[in-house]
C-alpha cells in the first residue's frame, strides 16, 4: 500500500469567529480569502489534486434576511447581517463555494455545520437542524449531500447524530498540547508531523490530525495576523523554508513508511503570501510523490471508502 495523503481547508469567513468577535485575522469583505482561494484551485487544477473543503452551510447563501428558525439558543444569530453577497461578503461566499464546485479538480465540498455550531453543548435538535441545512445547503451546489464532516474547533459530535444526517466520516484533532513547550515548539516549526492512523469509532470513520493547522505555519503570519513572538524575530525566508521541510517530511514519511497523513487549516491561514509560497512548493512535491506512486492523495469521501474497503482502521 502506498502512504496516504488528505488535505482539508476550513472555509468559515465570518462565521468562525461571529460568536466571539474577533475578526483580525479577516481580510477586508474577505478580498484576500477569495484571491488565494482562485491561486488555490488554479494550481491544483494544473497539478489535479483534490482537496477537502471544510464548508460552513450558510457561506453558500446568496442572501437571507437574517432569522432562522432553528433552535438554538436566543441570539446565536445575531452577528448575521440579514443582508447579501454583496452587503456582507464574510457572511455571504457563494461565488467562492461555486468556484470549487466547479473546479475540473474532483474537490469535495464536506460540511463544516450550518453555522459553525459548537457540536459537543448544543441540543440534539440543534444539531439535526445545523445538519439537515448544512446538507440542503451542499445539494444546491453539488448536486449530492456530502458524507463528511470537520466539526468547528474540533468539538466532538455524537456518532450517531453523524449517522442519521448520512455522515459516514469526520476529520477530528489529537491534542500533543500536554508536550512540554519546547517540544511543543519544536513540533510546530521543526516536527515531525505526527501519525495517527484512522479508526472506524462506532460506524463512523475518523481521521485524525493535529489540534493546530499544519498546512500552514504557526512561525508565518496567519491571514491578517501577524506571528507570534518568539517566531516573528526568525527572518521570514527561514521560517517559509522550515514549513517547506516541515511538510516535505510528512509526506515523505507517510510514502516511506505507509503511513497516513492528514494536514489542514482554514483558508484565512494560507490568504497571505508569507503561507502561499511553502503552500505552492509543497503542493508540486505532493504531485511528483503520487505521480511516481509512492502516495494517494485522498478527500476525506474518497478516505471513507478506502478505510472501509480495505478494512484498515482499527475498530473502537
Amino acid at each position: 500500500m502506498a502512504g496516504v495523503v488528505t488535505l482539508s481547508i476550513e472555509i468559515e469567513l465570518g462565521w468562525g469567529v461571529h460568536d466571539i468577535d474577533e475578526f483580525a485575522h479577516l481580510s477586508d469583505r474577505g478580498r484576500s480569502e477569495r484571491r488565494y482561494l482562485t491561486r488555490l484551485l488554479d494550481l491544483t487544477e494544473t497539478l489535479d489534486l483534490p482537496i477537502s473543503f471544510d464548508v460552513v452551510g450558510h457561506l453558500c447563501r446568496v442572501t437571507c434576511d437574517g432569522v432562522h428558525d432553528g433552535p438554538h439558543e436566543p441570539g446565536w444569530f445575531e452577528s448575521d447581517p440579514g443582508t447579501d453577497v454583496a452587503t456582507n461578503p464574510l457572511f455571504y461566499a457563494p461565488d467562492a463555494i461555486d468556484d470549487v464546485a466547479a473546479s475540473a479538480v474532483d474537490h469535495e465540498l464536506c460540511t463544516h455545520t450550518y453555522s459553525h455550531v459548537p457540536c459537543h453543548s448544543v441540543a440534539r435538535e440543534t444539531l439535526a437542524w445545523e445538519l439537515e441545512q448544512a446538507q440542503s445547503q451542499l445539494q444546491e451546489f453539488a448536486g449530492s449531500r456530502t458524507v463528511s464532516i470537520v466539526p468547528p474547533r474540533h468539538y466532538r459530535p455524537p456518532a450517531d447524530a453523524l449517522r442519521e444526517a448520512g455522515i459516514e466520516t469526520m476529520r477530528i484533532c489529537r491534542d500533543t498540547s500536554d508536550r512540554s513547550r519546547p517540544a511543543r515548539a519544536k513540533e510546530l516549526v521543526l516536527g515531525p508531523h505526527p501519525v495517527f492512523e484512522p479508526r472506524v469509532v462506532d460506524g463512523v470513520v475518523e481521521t485524525y490530525c493535529t489540534s493546530y493547522p499544519s498546512l500552514t505555519s504557526a512561525a508565518l503570519p496567519a491571514g491578517q495576523r501577524r506571528a507570534a513572538r518568539p517566531f516573528s524575530a526568525m527572518p521570514v525566508r527561514t521560517r517559509q523554508y522550515l514549513q517547506r521541510r516541515y511538510l516535505r517530511r510528512a509526506v515523505d514519511d507517510a510514502a516511506a513508511n505507509d503511513h497516513y497523513t492528514h494536514l489542514w487549516c482554514h483558508l484565512y491561514d494560507l490568504s497571505n503570501p508569507y503561507q502561499w509560497e511553502p503552500i505552492a512548493a509543497f503542493l508540486r512535491h505532493l504531485a511528483s510523490l503520487r505521480e511516481q506512486g509512492e502516495i494517494e492523495v485522498l478527500t476525506m469521501a474518497a478516505l471513507n471508502e478506502h478505510v472501509r474497503d480495505r478494512g484498515v482502521a482499527m475498530r473502537a
